[in-house]
């Protein structure tokens, strides 16, 4: 699996998707694909501070594919960096 990877700003910015509907392998699911996706950002160059997460905000639907997720997490992450968005971290195992 390849995990896009773009230099944004003196950024580095990493698209992840997950299928979040219909769950892995249910054969009586009915309705169309959905996924998820976050962006994950680091300075470049990456000194101590820890690279930051953010999941995807969408508009009323969640795209239907996988390809259409990570094009929106990087839209995403260049929103972020720009200042045009206020995000809001995603928390790692234990939030500080």
């Amino acid at each position: 699996m390849t995990i896009p990877t773009i230099e944004y700003k003196g950024h580095e910015m990493r698209a992840y998707s997950h299928q979040i509907f219909p769950p892995h392998r249910d054969p009586y699911a009915n309705g169309p694909r959905q996924f998820s996706s976050f962006v994950r950002i680091e300075t470049i160059p990456s000194g101590t501070v820890k690279a930051r997460r953010y999941a995807t905000l969408y508009g009323a639907l969640s795209p239907t594919t996988m390809d259409d997720a990570l094009d929106l997490a990087m839209q995403y992450g260049k929103a972020i960096v720009d200042g045009k968005v206020q995000a809001t971290e995603l928390c790692h195992t234990v939030c500080e």
